[in-house]
């Protein structure tokens, strides 16, 4: 019994001449390349098209051609650029510029009319004679932003301007130092914090709110008596004012509360490198947890991250369980009504080590498996001949966090489920010397490549010359070190 054949593809040979023809005419070598161009451009998939069928394709090609070359010169002039993505003439789908692209797609989701977008490019081109910042980034807490997004933000604003751009000049290189000068000329009477400045460059939802706050401040108005959610004490009130200048909003909450409480700033940075230091939920909680560590000075700063980590897990997480094909089960967590009254440091500690060890036996994080996060991974050579190297890899299963908790006793492991969402990544440094491979240090790195943990065997802080290995591989990588991140 003889088989059926299966249809052979087209091929190039059998097409006809004036397909053919149009295939070259377009760049293209097949008729399954052909295919695809149609379906991208929503063109009829066929090989049999009429002689204006053929020309409205090339017609089209043609004109992406055209499109292209103009967006390259457009692409090395930044003022041209700047003024067509205002006027959305750019698709910035066809920016491959690092920063550039960012830059395109935050000016294309602009809002507001034509006069609207003619103004906010006058204002951009203007800037970008005077100062450095406009195509530059900012870092605010563990986040990093684009000034473009500022400068969007502020435009929106225009109808509080106190003073006219044109008589703004830069009186420092500092591009952090001349946006702020630029805020404080159109919109402050009286000095504003730098931190509140992050205000300008957020699009969450929030972000209205803080910029409130900023033009309250500006206007000389006590924050207290801004539209706050909680209510701040003049203590509270003072040091939030004081917090640092890379410090986010959330941040310098945090920094107020704590500093008003009793705390040190010691405290206030251990806080802030954990997985609590933007969030305002539950806030009460955590504020009845910060009086724990203020009423226990003697603990050591160490336990802070991974008794936050525990609290967190124990009160608040909810884990999903996949059961069978397609059913989820979503387990609560194991004590929603933990409080923090009646309990000592040391009670505590031995909880959180216990956890630890239940973490090395879990079966939910076993099952996880993480998508690489694009970061480059690091080999330095160290020694007279070379012969020593420091390595940084990435961690990419819930087996190989689990099995760095147990080698370097600490709780990585409960980062698996952020990992597999992509919410961060784990790294591990080792050190190998004469074939012996030693593990240094854990590494978090949040998913907006802010390096913002850094935790040895015990969660002991990593010594100088660890921390000189992973600011090197940041600079290799892109990547940013958070300000919270200290050696012994």
């Amino acid at each position: 019994m003889k088989r059926k054949s299966k249809k052979a593809p087209f091929q190039s040979n059998a097409l006809k001449p004036s397909i053919k023809k149009h295939l070259k005419a377009l760049g293209l070598t097949s008729d399954s390349q052909y295919f695809a161009w149609c379906h991208q451009r929503n063109f009829d998939q066929s090989l049999d098209k009429s002689r204006e069928e053929i020309q409205e394709e090339y017609a089209a090609y043609r004109d992406e051609r055209l499109m292209r070359k103009e967006n390259t010169r457009v692409h090395h002039n930044p003022e041209r650029f700047l003024e067509e993505s205002c006027m959305g003439k750019i698709d910035p789908q066809t920016i491959r510029r690092s920063g550039w692209h960012e830059i395109a797609q935050a000016l294309a989701k602009t809002s507001g009319g034509k006069e609207h977008r003619k103004h906010l490019a006058r204002f951009l081109l203007q800037l970008n004679k005077k100062a450095k910042f406009v195509f530059e980034e900012a870092a605010f807490g563990t986040r990093k932003y684009l000034y473009i997004q500022a400068l969007i933000n502020l435009h929106s604003y225009k109808n509080l301007w106190i003073r006219h751009v044109d008589d703004w000049t830069p009186e420092t290189h500092n591009v952090h130092g001349q946006f702020s000068s630029l805020l404080h000329h159109l919109l402050a009477q009286y000095t504003v914090p730098e931190f509140m400045s992050s205000a300008w460059f957020r699009t969450d939802e929030i972000s209205k709110d803080y910029r409130d706050w900023y033009i309250h401040v500006a206007n000389g108005q006590n924050i207290r008596t801004a539209s706050l959610p909680l209510p701040f004490t003049r203590k509270m009130a003072h040091w939030f004012m004081q917090a640092p200048d890379h410090c986010s909003i959330e941040n310098a909450i945090k920094w107020g509360h704590i500093i008003a409480l009793g705390g040190d700033e010691r405290l206030v940075e251990e806080v802030l490198t954990t997985r609590i230091a933007e969030c305002m939920d539950n806030y009460d909680f955590w504020v009845s947890v910060y009086r724990f560590f203020i009423d226990n000075p003697m603990l050591d700063r160490s336990h802070v991250g991974p008794i936050i980590d525990f609290l967190y897990t124990q009160k608040f997480e909810v884990q999903e369980c996949v059961t069978g094909p397609g059913i989820i089960e979503y387990i609560q967590p194991p004590q929603p009504n933990l409080c923090m009254k009646g309990r000592t440091a040391e009670s505590l500690i031995s909880q959180v080590e216990r956890w630890h060890g239940q973490l090395s036996k879990s079966s939910a994080a076993l099952k996880l498996f993480f998508k690489k996060s694009g970061i480059p991974e690091y080999r330095q050579k160290t020694g007279d001949r070379k012969e020593n190297i420091w390595s940084i890899r990435e961690l990419l299963s819930g087996a190989e966090l689990v099995q760095e908790g147990r080698e370097m006793k600490h709780c990585v492991a409960s980062y698996a489920r952020a990992c597999a969402e992509g919410n961060c990544s784990i790294w591990t440094l080792e050190y190998t010397r004469a074939n012996v491979v030693e593990k240094c240090q854990t590494i978090e790195v949040r998913s907006d490549k802010n390096i913002v943990q850094v935790r040895g065997k015990g969660n002991r802080y990593p010594t100088q010359s660890e921390l000189g290995i992973i600011r090197n591989w940041a600079q290799t990588a892109g990547l940013s070190v958070s300000p919270y991140v200290r050696s012994k």
